[in-house]
């Protein structure tokens, strides 16, 4: 009856609807009659999912893999793919091998599999990668795939160790020209194949916004840099690892081993250490940046730093000089937290947390988002410190984040997941917590306005609120904002992360902005938008690992 219902609903609300489904709804549509199906499965090859989910099932990739080697026009509607590892801590890495199936004709897809590769020079007649599609090797048909599809534009992939992807990972190596070993050289047409692809994430839960656990094998990003067009790259980097060694204990350490000059104008770096020194090489490689991410995500109780300071803000400085001639867009965040303690027993950063953001050689840079204490220098949200934010020539949009507050973890907490009872001395640091939240809130409310009159020539301040709904400002406070900012003439916005409003995991990444005066339209009432995924072409869901944990963990209080 649902079938028929929806059948009788016009073509285009119908592909409207579609496009908004995820991949196993879009599918259900498809078997629901033969007309739907049509409609349907061109939005299946749009995006597709190959991810091998908890319980270590393997996805049906060789039936993909046949089917867009078998039509071509299937093939040319594939526009995003994700390869590798679910998140969930229960998938394993390593090789996956997928059971045969009496219902698919492997000689078949061997044959078509042959037929591609033959006249690709990168592949040679005793590649491995040959064999590992006789075995049906999940890596195998995902090199395959990479190396047909002629419309991709953003690739993510997630893998440990290079294990799971291994066959995929040797494809993009032989893909440099420069090494001595390779004699291997691309063909024109897959150049031209792998040219499409503009995006590329790696280690990242776009899904559900969940952090990848550490690498110990970490490789470095070296041969994900041989693919030729792309022009944004988002990679998680859990607490700066990789190889074995946290990279922020180890300030030689890089991502990249050897710097070369690519496209890149987007980097998105997530889930990392506070030493951004890592990056050095990599924004080295990236000459025409014009947009840097920042995410940091860090635990008090794996504390590896060599120096003093866990955050060095005027080292920090130094390397993003690096970029200072053509950047436009800087966001940073930082999440300091411990998931084992309950929210109002969280660590402060405290004196580990040195000096402010110098961005006063930064030509170009127009968009900033950066917690307050990137440019007050006090960790400590103090009502009495003084501001004098060193902030770019050019400077046009200001939002401010509420990192490092008390204010940033809080949340009601459902004390019915106890066996009993908060004790007296524990329930008095909860009720202490929070008024240290209020005040931290307060303090960032009077440093708004004072940031606000030594920015003349702001265009936009935005002014992200508390994830607990309860610390958002009163409506004294919001009018308060909006006067100032009309008589300053700059655009204000309140932007409010909606993941403990809505108390849903789903929406880890939505935010809703009120602009409570626009510069533009002087007479127009407040404006109410939601946004997800991007905001301003910013990232968002950034700092929410703590309280995604909380979520999963039933810590937070779902009805009050």
């Amino acid at each position: 009856m649902a079938g028929a219902n929806f059948c009788h609903l016009p073509s285009e609300l119908v592909e409207y609807i579609v496009s908004y489904l995820p991949q196993h709804d879009i599918y259900t549509v498809t078997r629901l009659n033969k007309a739907l199906s049509t409609l349907a499965t061109p939005f299946l090859y749009r995006h597709v999912d190959l991810y091998i989910p908890p319980g270590d099932l393997a996805p049906r990739i060789d039936r993909f893999c046949f089917n867009i080697l078998n039509n071509s026009r299937l093939a040319d509607r594939v526009i995003s793919l994700r390869l590798g590892l679910h998140p969930d801590k229960a998938v394993h890495s390593g090789q996956y091998v997928l059971r045969r199936d009496s219902h698919f004709d492997d000689s078949l897809m061997f044959s078509k599999a042959m037929d591609a590769m033959s006249n690709e020079s990168l592949i040679a007649a005793t590649d491995y990668l040959r064999d590992a599609i006789g075995t049906r090797e999940y890596s195998a048909y995902a090199a395959l795939i990479l190396l047909v599809l002629p419309s991709l534009r953003h690739l993510a992939v997630a893998d440990y160790k290079g294990a799971t992807l291994d066959h995929l990972h040797t494809v993009l190596r032989n893909l440099d020209s420069v090494t001595t070993w390779n004699r291997r050289r691309p063909s024109q047409m897959l150049i031209g194949r792998l040219s499409s692809i503009k995006s590329v994430s790696i280690n990242i839960d776009s899904i559900g916004g969940m952090a990848y656990r550490r690498d110990p094998c970490r490789p470095t990003l070296d041969h994900l840099m041989n693919l030729p067009a792309v022009e944004k790259l988002e990679i998680s980097v859990p607490e700066g690892q990789r190889g074995g060694t946290f990279l922020f204990a180890n300030p030689s350490a890089q991502l990249v081993q050897k710097p070369k000059a690519t496209n890149i104008t987007t980097l998105v770096i997530k889930h990392s250490g506070p030493q951004i020194s890592i990056l050095r090489s990599l924004l080295e490689s990236t000459p025409h940046l014009k947009s840097l991410t920042y995410d940091m995500a860090f635990s008090s109780s794996a504390e590896a730093n060599n120096g003093p300071y866990l955050v060095d803000l005027s080292t920090w400085g130094d390397t993003l000089r690096l970029v200072m001639l053509t950047l436009e867009t800087l966001v940073l965040s930082i999440e300091y937290c411990d998931t084992a303690l309950w929210a109002f027993k969280q660590p402060r950063i405290g004196d580990k947390f040195l000096g402010y953001l110098d961005l006063t050689y930064f030509t170009q840079l127009r968009t900033l988002q950066v917690p307050f204490p990137f440019l007050t220098g006090d960790a400590d949200f103090s009502i009495t410190t003084e501001i004098w934010p060193l902030l770019p020539p050019t400077l046009a949009h200001l939002s401010l984040r509420t990192d490092l507050s008390h204010a940033q973890f809080s949340f009601p907490f459902d004390t019915s997941i106890l066996p009993s009872a908060l004790p007296f001395h524990e329930s008095k640091e909860e009720a202490s917590y929070l008024m240290n939240a209020r005040m931290d809130v307060s303090c960032m409310f009077q440093a708004t306005l004072t940031l606000l009159e030594q920015t003349p020539h702001l265009q936009t301040i935005s002014v992200w609120q508390p994830a607990d709904p309860s610390l958002s400002w009163f409506d004294g406070q919001v009018t308060d904002f909006a006067t100032t900012c009309r008589n300053k003439n700059v655009t204000g916005k309140l932007v409010y992360p909606m993941l403990l409003r809505w108390k849903k995991a789903q929406y880890w990444d939505l935010i809703r902005e009120i602009t409570v005066f626009d510069r533009l339209h002087p007479d127009q009432d407040r404006d109410d938008k939601f946004f997800r995924e991007e905001w301003e072409d910013m990232p968002l869901g950034l700092s929410s690992q703590y309280h995604l944990h909380a979520l999963h963990s039933h810590q937070v209080r779902l009805y009050r």
